[in-house]
């Protein structure tokens, strides 16, 4: 015998039943109708729940034991890196994120007989970005364009525009160097650094002597935090903007709200010295 759906028996109850009593089949097939949609909709909901959680334990057991979190040193790219382990939240940047640095010039100045003091003016054109570890090198050549001597260091690249580096004490002989070389050996990778992460210290009382034999002036730190390993550099300019002379010192510690003094010295002087260049190349 074939089974009538809820639909057909109230189809056949409207047609069937006399018309004192139609009101109350209406009534029984829309209570039985409502009843079972109710049912229905119940044991979804129940059903959608169940999945639900299901799908949640799923995503933890997932999440714990089969997921790695996104980080800036697993080498892979995920997260919100551009690259693998670079770029968005990462400090470090993509290469693609950087700009080389720019060397303005380099210089050699004569200290003693012997001895030279090489520099140069470096361009960082990456905003807010340091570089740790970067590999130099200076040549210092003789009128005839002779290589006197090759001089290698490391340099800290601070997140500032214009970076001094100085080179002190480089030893010649008996040769006199007339230009110089500056170059770095390896790309710098360069790094997003807080300026909460930077001192805050003051120049004041900058003073040059008219015969360009001493510059000095006075850091100031009004801060309630002490700073250390703070390098100094200083570079003389003639009317030209030529540099004449540099000297580099570092300050180990400037305690919290106080001053220090630092002088720079030339013995051979720079009679032409019109204005001095004062740098702090603070640690990050």
């Amino acid at each position: 015998m074939k089974r009538l759906s809820i639909d057909q028996l109230c189809n056949i109850v409207a047609r069937t039943t006399p018309p004192s009593f139609v009101s109350v089949g209406f009534l029984f097939c829309y209570n039985d109708v409502m009843a079972l949609s109710w049912s229905d909709r119940r044991r979804y909901t129940y059903s959608a729940a169940a999945i639900f959680i299901l799908l949640l334990l799923g995503w933890v057991v997932w999440a714990t034991f089969f997921s790695t979190p996104a980080t800036c040193f697993n080498a892979k790219q995920d997260g919100t890196e551009i690259g693998i382990d670079c770029g968005g939240t990462c400090a470090l940047l993509c290469q693609n994120q950087t700009h080389e640095p720019l060397v303005s010039w380099a210089r050699a100045f004569r200290v003693a007989s012997s001895t030279y003091v090489a520099a140069a003016y470096v361009r960082n054109p990456n905003a807010g970005a340091g570089a740790h570890g970067v590999v130099y090198s200076f040549q210092l050549f003789d009128a005839d364009n002779q290589l006197v001597v090759e001089r290698d260091g490391v340099a800290e690249l601070p997140p500032i525009a214009t970076i001094p580096i100085v080179e002190s004490n480089v030893p010649v002989g008996n040769r006199t160097v007339t230009h110089a070389l500056f170059a770095f050996s390896s790309l710098p990778a360069w790094y997003t650094v807080p300026k909460a992460a930077l001192p805050n210290v003051q120049i004041t009382n900058q003073v040059l002597a008219s015969d360009g034999t001493r510059l000095s002036f006075t850091l100031q730190n009004d801060t309630t935090a002490d700073v250390t390993n703070l390098a100094v550099a200083g570079v003389l300019f003639d009317s030209r903007g030529i540099a004449l002379a540099a000297s580099k010192s570092i300050v180990p510690m400037l305690a919290h709200r106080s001053q220090q003094q630092v002088v720079f010295t030339w013995p051979l002087g720079n009679p032409n010295a019109l204005r001095a260049e004062i740098t702090l190349l603070p640690s990050f």
